[in-house]
């Protein structure tokens, strides 16, 4: 009973930047003496910090509000995909003190070879342990996420199966928990992503969404009831791999026809005749007018469409929120898959909004940082 109660009192001071007591009390449906004992805990770990507001009259006793010591708690958000690995230290605020990007495949021809299985594991351990010396002395870590491309049992903390890395039955939670002293988080990419749309929005339409990323692969979560949705086996959300037609070009899983194989930004490379390269190159190429660049990102829209058309008319969710570094180049993809969407939906799902989610704002390592605050306060800190 006492965690739950912690867990309502840290809830409020998550979503109120300046609350009372009383209203906490209020709210939470707790006595008032429970309140105060929580919160005198709460201060003496400088996990809350009071305010003194003055009176609206000017006159009679000042009010004293609370609020999470929100600049001194900070987390580790790492990404894990077969292209490269990014990891952040974040604080509460979303501010990033300190972010690093390692290309696992490299970023010319020349250099095209994957990391993958022990090795890789390898340099993850080599990011984190940069990244933990990022991490300001004053301040508490309340641990590391590592968001991974594939099967992954949040649960267990173990990757099922993830042939783009080499990891099988791969429990890393467990392995990287005997090496830091800090908690150790893990869970799918895009599930991380969509925590971190859930923990930095607050709209309402959010309680039931379709979270999709869109990046070196192309993967979805869905929120249901404010909660990610993972399935019997963890295995929902791999819309990558839901086929828009008969045959098509080979995907990574092996089979023929799938979204990701069309539509992702390493397709987009070879569709180029680039193997490797940055997105900041093809963003360029749009840019300047490339004709071949822009008409794959028509194609791009036009997939989407189709997909995201039967999925609205299956799940009906509240909203969409497309993520993902190929978000950027929305403004080419925008119209083609509006235009499929429209002729795809039936009426009822067609004016279901679209939101495009800011790369720098949230991505999967965001994300990650953003799942380390959320258990934080599931655990009652």
């Amino acid at each position: 009973m006492k965690l739950q109660n912690k867990k309502k009192v840290l809830e409020l001071l998550h979503q109120e930047r300046l609350i009372s007591r009383i209203d906490i009390a209020r709210r939470a449906n707790l006595q008032k003496m429970t309140v105060t004992n929580i919160v005198n805990e709460l201060l003496a770990e400088e996990l809350v910090i009071e305010e003194d507001v003055l009176a609206i009259s000017g006159v009679g006793r000042k009010p004293v509000l609370l609020r999470l010591n929100r600049e001194n708690l900070y987390a580790v958000g790492i990404e894990v995909t077969k292209s490269y690995i990014i990891g952040l230290v974040m604080s509460y605020n979303r501010e990033i003190v300190y972010q690093e990007k390692v290309y696992l495949v490299g970023t010319s021809t020349s250099d095209v070879t994957p990391c993958q299985g022990e090795a890789l594991t390898k340099r993850l351990e080599k990011l984190i342990d940069g990244l933990l010396e990022r991490v300001p002395a004053s301040v508490r870590n309340l641990g590391i996420c590592v968001g991974i491309q594939g099967i992954i049992d949040s649960q267990k903390g173990e990757v099922i199966h993830s042939p783009y890395l080499g990891w099988f039955q791969f429990g890393i939670k467990e392995h990287l928990s005997k090496r830091y002293a800090v908690p150790v988080y893990v869970d799918n990419n895009v599930r991380a992503f969509a925590r971190g749309e859930v923990w930095m929005r607050t709209e309402k339409q959010l309680r039931h969404a379709l979270c999709i990323y869109l990046d070196e692969g192309i993967g979805s979560a869905l929120v249901m009831n404010s909660e990610i949705y993972t399935g019997n086996r963890y295995y929902a959300g791999e819309i990558g791999h839901m086929k828009i037609g008969w045959g098509g070009p080979l995907c990574f899983c092996g089979q023929r026809g799938c979204l990701e194989a069309y539509v992702s930004v390493q397709r987009i490379r070879e569709e180029l005749g680039w193997p490797v390269g940055t997105f900041t190159e093809i963003m360029q190429l749009l840019e300047e007018g490339h004709p071949r660049a822009k008409m794959l990102f028509e194609q791009v829209g036009r997939h989407l469409g189709f997909m995201l058309g039967n999925t609205l008319n299956l799940l009906n969710p509240t909203v969409i929120i497309l993520g993902g570094e190929l978000v950027k180049a929305a403004d080419w993809f925008k119209q083609s898959m509006l235009k499929a969407i429209e002729e795809i939906t039936i009426r009822p799902t067609r004016d279901t909004p679209i939101i495009y989610s800011d790369y720098n704002q949230n991505n999967c390592s965001m994300g990650a940082a953003a799942l380390v605050f959320y258990q934080w306060i599931f655990h009652c800190g």
